[in-house]
């Protein structure tokens, strides 16, 4: 954009920038000649010194007075050798494009490897230029085509460029990156505001999962009225209880740590006088450690219980029952209050307080149970393939390696017992019934891992970012292909669309710059 406009922290429904007066027509023209004129070196930061512009606005105005004097002045070159011209930039704009999205560098960086790869146009300003170009030609929200309508599931949460915050939405189970948005807050109405341009562009939302954000819950429910919302039970749960596992263990392995100490010193003791003070503190450190132990295990235990009621289908295939886990998982909180930990309560309370919501997603998966059968899917074919679905999502959440492989491989057991039944059919089986219980949304880590890949954009650009560059990871991420798991050769727009994408994502970019100029020349 254009630097020389000033940025104004005015209503939402106005524009944000606008032109500076004092830089006129013609010192446009002379900032354009200048630098289009001048071959030394540092007289284009110069002239943005001069100026109090920025170097990329510098270069945009060369770049529009040598497109609008070209035909006029340039001697026409040999047909060949224009093209030649145009394939070595679009060569280096490729290639800047795979090392920004792709190898997560930044620009610096890219502009040092081209030069060592001798490629032509690797100055920072021209690939900063060039990105931040094909990025304004892209839009932030996705755009459904021929789409009248698109159902949609909606996972939303934000990430922060230094206090600015950056508002994700995310199709959890294509994975889409639905809309992307600098903001300048995360209040209530940025959200609607955010919500409501998704519904201009025909985007009909299904179900919301988020975290217990003040702003982003009052959005949907003021946005997305007739839908229910899942809370996430990850932030719910985990997140507020597994701290204290965290805690408690490694209190009690101090205490344990302080007995063996204790009864090391009342060894080397000579004195009965001596000999007696060190035993009781020796008694004292032992029935210390005693306590956390037995409060570890306990509090352990009792965890232990409402993660397990968490689950979706019991150890034969069965959707668990709604009323039945809420029963335990409320059983296992009164129990958990009544122990001697500080500040437990408040978590607890506030867990309290989701219960009711947080088990929506057991509803859904007895819907999707009965949906299979009505589609005439055998009773325990239905079954064996929702445990190995279950396992594949424990594997996936397991934090410690021996669990992950163990869940994988009863996942590939029960996998191999359906495979010998259904022979050729397993595949197509398999494909539509995970399909079915995908939709069984139990959390928003998916917008999570969003927001880690987005971080890695921040992290090489100085934690600064422009909405451009936003709208350039977003098309990058829904077009590029899955190299592993579950979605593998597989892009997130054709899981959410159903259409086929027959050009790699820096084809369809590369594409989108040229048209877009084009255009611009012909204007």
């Amino acid at each position: 954009m254009e630097t020389l406009n000033v940025y104004q922290r005015i209503n939402k429904d106005s524009v944000k920038f606008h032109r500076r007066k004092d830089l006129t027509f013609e010192i446009r023209l002379c900032i354009a000649f200048s630098a289009m004129m001048g071959n030394r070196w540092g007289l284009i930061g110069q002239l943005a010194k001069k100026y109090a512009i920025s170097r990329t606005f510098v270069y945009m105005l060369q770049g529009e007075l040598q497109t609008a004097v070209k035909d006029i002045f340039q001697v026409q070159e040999q047909p060949g050798k224009q093209l030649i011209i145009e394939e070595r930039k679009a060569q280096s704009v490729a290639f800047a494009l795979s090392l920004r999205m792709e190898g997560k560098c930044s620009i610096p960086s890219i502009s040092s490897i081209m030069k060592k790869m001798k490629l032509e146009n690797c100055s920072v300003g021209w690939i900063s230029h060039q990105l931040q170009q094909i990025g304004a030609y892209l839009p932030n929200t996705i755009e459904i085509g021929s789409h009248h309508a698109l159902h949609v599931y909606l996972a939303a949460d934000e990430v922060f460029s230094h206090s600015r915050p950056i508002l994700i939405s995310v199709d959890p189970i294509s994975t889409t990156i639905l809309r992307i948005e600098l903001a300048e807050s995360r209040k209530t109405e940025d959200w609607i505001n955010h919500f409501n341009e998704l519904k201009k562009n025909g985007l009909e939302v299904i179900l919301s999962v988020s975290d217990e954000g003040k702003g982003l819950c009052s959005a949907i429910d003021s946005s997305f009225s007739g839908t229910n919302r899942q809370p996430d039970t990850f932030h719910a749960i985990s997140h507020r209880l597994g701290k204290w596992a965290n805690s408690l263990e490694m209190s009690a392995y101090a205490a344990i740590g302080q007995e063996y100490q204790r009864e090391k010193v009342f060894g080397s003791a000579k004195t009965e006088n001596v000999m007696q003070k060190r035993l009781d503190a020796y008694i004292q450190a032992k029935t210390k450690a005693d306590q956390e132990i037995m409060l570890y295990e306990g509090y352990t235990f009792l965890y232990h219980c409402i993660i397990n009621n968490l689950q979706v289908f019991d150890k034969e295939g069965n959707p668990c029952n709604r009323e039945d886990a809420q029963e335990n998982i409320r059983i296992a909180l009164d129990y958990m209050i009544g122990l001697p930990i500080n500040k437990i309560k408040k978590e607890i309370n506030a867990i309290y307080n989701l219960l009711d919501n947080l088990l929506g997603y057991l509803d859904t998966a007895g819907q999707i149970t009965k949906n299979l059968k009505f589609k005439g899917v055998p009773r325990y074919i239905a079954q064996s393939f929702s445990l190995a679905w279950q396992y594949q999502k424990n594997a996936i959440k397991a934090k410690k390696n021996e669990r992950r492989k163990y869940f994988a491989r009863k996942e590939k057991e029960q996998l191999e017992i359906m495979a010998a039944i259904l022979k050729e059919n397993f595949e197509t089986v398999k494909e539509s019934i995970y399909a079915e219980l995908d939709k069984i949304i139990q959390s928003s880590a998916i917008v999570e891992n969003v927001n880690s890949i987005v971080r890695a954009f921040l992290n090489t650009s100085r934690n600064k970012i422009n909405q451009e560059m936003l709208n350039l990871i977003m098309f990058y991420h829904n077009h590029r292909r899955y190299k592993a798991g579950k979605r593998k050769g597989k892009t997130p727009m054709e899981l959410l669309t159903g259409e086929k994408q027959n050009q790699d994502w820096i084809d369809m970019l590369l594409n989108i710059d040229k048209q877009r100029k084009s255009q611009s020349i012909a204007a």
